[in-house]
This record gives structure tokens, C-alpha cells and sequence, in this order.
């Protein structure tokens, strides 16, 4: 790929050590030649990635995705370094950023595309999301009637805490918590998980993602507060919702040996090679 020339930097000054490895990103891009600029705000200020050839997030997965709505208008290549928790998006350790931000300025990296989801509300608003759609009841006492249809075909009503919509990448995320598959983020599809939903028969489904799925509430239950990527959406009227894989996609910067499947191993403490070869 291409050297980086310019690149902003998005700094969570919340986690520990987080200004202070900036600080030291900003030093190496001055050393490479490399113009960088660095915010602490999230969401980013308007057009802050305008002209960047890549942005580089310091914090957790939900400051990525703080960056993701620019990331995909500008089209600029986005890539996290980890200092949240799990960070199935900010996939760079600090020790890894270290010696590899250089190489990445270098190009030594890959670009690849994410789908994400579009949804779009009964009063005509548009809402993008990287991760999830999240429908859930407003009445933590009460559960919430929500009734799907896929191409104006009855899936079926659930009664539920909620129904959570991801796309495969989001599957890791509260997809996952509420016992939702794991999906290769090369899939193309759209996965709808039920939260605690009162019918033991209903459980996730994964549709093409060429499908239009369709939400509306029970007619005697107060509409659901909607979710994406985690921030409240919508203003008004909400349901019907309808929601399907978008046009658009995320670029994700990844390092050239980025393995998936390493990254389940370690954030979920799975086994590898080591414990099975010590178990023989």
C-alpha cells in the first residue's frame, strides 16, 4: 500500500497512557516527515478527517467507533489501538503499536472492507451502524412485542427484552453478550439475536444481506428506544424501522499478517496450538 503522508490521531485522554503514547505517535510522524494531527474530542470535530490518509484511534472499540462515520464519509482507513477492554476493532496492542506505527506509516498494511447497516425510520431518518442495531424496551419491568418481517414476509412476533440486528463484524460485540454466534467479518450477512426473549424457541437467525428487514411494535406496547453502535437514534416517529446492509462500507487498516481468528484466540482466551501440543 501507499506510505501515509498525513494522519490524525484520536485520543481517548480518559485511558491511562493514552495522551502519553500520542504524544509519542505525533514525535515518530514528526521524525517519518509525516503530518499528523491529534484531537481528543469523540465524536470528532466536523471534517476532521478530511485529507487524511489514515487515522489511528487510542482508546477502546467505542472510540473507534466514535471515528467511524467520518472514516467511512472521507473514506480514510481507520485502525485502533487497544487500551479498553476486549478491542475486537482496536485490534493493536500499545506494545505492538510501538514498532509497528512506523511500518504502518511505512505502508506496510492492509485495507479491508467492512459492511455496515443502514436504518431507516418511519419519519424518513437515516442512521448508519458499524456494529449493531439495538431495539429494546423502554419499561425495564415489562417486555416489549416486536414483530419482523423479511421482504415483507412474517419471520415471526417476539416477546423479548429487546432484538439486536449486527452486522458481522458487530457479532463480537452485545450480538455475542446475549448469546449470539460469532461471524467471520468476511460474511456477508445480517444476524438478529432476541435479548432474554420469553419464547425458549427463538433464537438468532442470520439473513442474506440482500435482505430488508422490517420492525414494527406491538399495538398495545410503548415504542422501543433505539440504539446504534451504542448512541441513542431517532427523533419522533421510529417504527416501522427498516434495516439492511448499506451501499457503504468501513475501510479497516489491518497489519499484513492480521489473523481473525488469532484475534478470537487471545480476546476470548480460547486454546491454541501451545495447550493442544502440551496436551499430547
Amino acid at each position: 500500500m501507499k506510505p501515509i503522508s498525513k494522519i490524525a490521531l484520536v485520543v481517548n485522554a480518559q485511558k491511562p497512557g493514552a495522551q502519553e503514547l500520542g504524544n509519542m505517535l505525533t514525535r515518530l510522524c514528526a521524525d517519518a516527515g509525516v503530518e499528523s494531527r491529534m484531537t481528543t474530542s469523540h465524536p470528532l470535530e466536523k471534517d476532521f478527517l478530511a485529507g487524511m490518509d489514515a487515522c489511528c484511534v487510542l482508546g477502546g472499540d467505542g472510540t473507534l467507533l466514535s471515528a467511524v462515520p467520518q472514516s467511512m464519509l472521507h473514506r480514510v482507513p481507520v485502525f485502533g489501538i487497544n487500551q479498553g477492554k476486549l478491542g475486537f476493532l482496536a485490534t493493536f496492542s500499545v506494545e505492538e503499536a510501538q514498532w509497528q506505527f512506523k511500518q504502518i506509516l511505512d505502508g506496510e498494511y492492509l485495507i479491508e472492507e467492512r459492511s455496515i447497516l443502514q436504518c431507516t425510520s418511519a419519519g424518513g431518518e437515516i442512521a448508519y451502524a458499524f456494529n449493531d442495531v439495538v431495539l429494546k424496551t423502554p419499561d425495564t419491568q415489562r417486555l416489549i412485542g416486536l414483530r419482523v418481517t423479511c421482504d415483507d414476509e412474517l419471520v415471526t412476533d417476539y416477546w423479548a427484552d429487546g432484538l439486536i440486528f449486527c452486522t458481522s463484524t458487530g457479532s463480537t460485540a452485545y450480538n455475542l453478550s446475549a448469546g449470539g454466534p460469532i461471524i467471520h467479518p468476511h460474511s456477508n450477512v445480517i444476524a438478529m439475536t432476541p435479548i432474554c426473549a420469553h419464547t425458549l424457541t427463538n433464537r438468532s437467525m442470520i439473513f442474506p444481506s440482500r435482505s430488508c428487514l422490517r420492525v414494527t411494535c406491538s399495538p398495545h406496547g410503548k415504542p422501543p428506544i433505539i440504539s446504534v453502535d451504542g448512541n441513542l437514534a431517532f427523533h419522533g416517529c421510529q417504527l416501522p424501522l427498516s434495516i439492511r446492509k448499506a451501499d457503504l462500507t468501513v475501510p479497516l487498516l489491518q497489519p499484513p499478517n492480521y489473523s481473525h481468528f488469532r484475534i478470537l484466540r487471545s480476546k476470548l482466551m480460547w486454546g491454541g496450538e501451545e495447550s493442544i501440543d502440551a496436551s499430547i
